[in-house]
Formats: structure tokens, C-alpha cells, sequence
């Protein structure tokens, strides 16, 4: 019955990984099959907490409320309690628990995910590019670290692994900073920091008026150029690594710098179109994992 209910768990989550997401590759067909359900289910406890940091129809206090008991949850794996939800939440906590124990994910990764899912809600402006590399650590660093240990990497044995992943996933995450500054606008979050914008005399009205002038896209121009460093000092990551951990790898930090290219190639004006990879990008991208 527990075997059951736990593939019901798996199953859940898997629909949610299914129809969300677009450039992050969650269990895409280079990661083995055996190994999937554990992504799915990570992927899905990080959806839910983002849909609450997202929610345009919470408040900020509703918000980090909701989050809170988020964190009580992760608190009852960790002392092997059952989880309190009973809806379809009970699913994803039964997934996450299966698999942290499985996999042996420190549960600190999860606490750091939702501290930036606070600080999300909290909807702060950032000074300067530490600020958002402190974020990124909480927001898209442990993704990194889970994903090495699904495949049996431990940042005990593999120190440099970790660090290089840090700069891929941070990279990552700016990334994604730069491609939806527009559909960040909408939810009131600002991700380029007051000093890029002092040093390009540019400012946060000219932002919220959708004003693509030289100095936005040349503030655009350096901040892809301080995130693509990143990806040139995280390179080597695939390469420490082995089987298809290796090509998803490689895929991942393509795909990222990809966009970043079709940025260029936009002129850095990213309040009028969202740069996203199609189809064909995606296909390219899973070719040049395995040359």
C-alpha cells in the first residue's frame, strides 16, 4: 500500500513538471528514467512555493504565511513526522520525503529554496550584482546541488563540483532575470540592480514606462556580459561528471547561454519581446550535448 501511494505521490508531481516547464529541462530524456521521479518531485514542491510567491492574489503577509508552513512541513521530514496537508499538497510532501531519503538531499536545500521564496514575496529592490549572486545562492543554487545528488555526487567528496555548479546555476538564474525583465515588471519585482542603473543613468521610472533607450540596452548589454563570465567559470562542470548527468549538463548551460545570444541578437531589448527557445533550439540543444 505505502509503494502505492508513493508512485500516486510520483505520478502527481511528474503532471506538474509535465506542464510548466520551458527553457529548465526537468526530466528531460537525457536524465535516466530511474532517476526522473525524484526530479519531478523536487521540481514540483519548487513550483508550489513559487505559485504562492507569484499568487497576484495573495498579499505579501498571506504570502510568507503560506511559505511558513511550508517550512513547518520540511521540518516534519526532517524529523520523519507524517505531513499535516490533506489535499493534493500531501502528495508532493510524500514524494519529496521518499526522496530526500532515497537520494539523501540535506534538507537545507529545501529551507534555502523557500528563503528565497520570501524574499520574493517581500518584493525588495537589489543595490548591486552581490545582491542578486546572494539570492541566487538560495533560489537556484540548490537546485544544482540536488540535481548532483540524485546522481550520487555529495559536496563532501566533490567540493569542486559544487562550486563550479554554483556558477552555472547562478548564471542560470540571471539568465532568466535578464530574458523576463518585462513579466517581472508585472508582478512588481525589479531584478537589475540601482547601481547598473546609476551607472547607466537609467532609472526605475524609465523601466516601469518600458523605455528600451541606449542606456537600457547597454545596461542589459553588461549585465548578460557579467552573467555569460559566470558560464565561461562554471564550464568545466559536465566534464567532472560521467553518463547522462554529463550531456544533461551540457544541454542545461547551452541552452542558458543560448539565450543569452538571442538577447544579443535582440539588441538587449527585452521589454518588448521575450527571447525563448523553440522547438528547433531545444532539438539543437540536445544534439550538441552529445558532440
Amino acid at each position: 500500500m505505502k509503494h502505492q501511494i508513493t508512485d500516486l505521490a510520483y505520478d502527481h508531481c511528474r503532471k506538474i513538471a509535465s506542464e510548466h516547464y520551458e527553457n529548465f529541462p526537468v526530466g528531460s530524456i537525457l536524465v535516466p528514467s530511474n532517476k526522473r521521479k525524484y526530479i519531478y518531485s523536487v521540481y514540483a514542491f519548487a513550483r508550489y512555493a513559487d505559485d504562492i510567491a507569484d499568487s497576484p492574489t495573495l498579499d505579501k503577509i498571506e504570502k510568507i504565511r503560506r511559505l511558513g508552513i511550508l517550512g513547518e512541513e520540511l521540518f516534519k521530514i526532517e524529523e520523519k513526522n507524517p505531513a499535516s496537508f490533506r489535499d493534493e499538497t500531501k502528495l508532493i510532501f510524500e514524494a519529496l520525503k521518499d526522496t530526500i531519503g532515497a537520494v539523501g538531499i540535506p534538507i537545507q536545500e529545501f529551507k534555502d529554496l523557500l528563503s528565497a521564496f520570501k524574499q520574493d514575496s517581500e518584493g525588495m529592490l537589489y543595490e548591486n550584482f552581490d545582491q542578486l549572486i546572494d539570492y541566487s545562492s538560495r533560489s537556484a543554487n540548490p537546485i544544482g546541488h540536488i540535481v548532483l545528488n540524485v546522481f550520487g555526487y555529495h559536496k563532501e567528496e566533490n567540493g569542486e563540483m559544487f562550486q563550479l555548479s554554483d556558477k552555472i546555476c547562478t548564471a542560470l538564474q540571471l539568465t532568466n532575470f535578464w530574458q523576463d525583465v518585462s513579466e517581472d515588471l508585472k508582478m512588481k519585482r525589479v531584478y537589475v540592480p540601482t547601481d547598473n542603473m546609476a551607472k547607466h543613468k537609467y532609472s526605475i521610472d524609465e523601466l516601469k514606462s518600458k523605455s528600451e533607450n541606449d542606456n537600457f540596452r547597454e545596461m542589459i548589454k553588461d549585465l548578460c556580459q557579467m552573467t555569460a563570465e559566470l558560464f565561461k567559470q562554471g564550464i568545466r562542470l559536465p566534464e567532472l561528471t560521467k553518463g547522462r548527468l554529463k550531456l544533461e549538463l551540457r544541454a542545461t548551460i547551452n541552452g542558458g547561454r543560448l539565450i543569452l545570444k538571442k538577447i544579443s541578437e535582440m539588441d538587449y531589448r527585452v521589454l518588448s519581446k521575450r527571447p525563448k527557445l523553440t522547438t528547433f533550439d531545444k532539438f539543437s540543444i540536445i544534439l550538441k550535448a552529445f558532440k
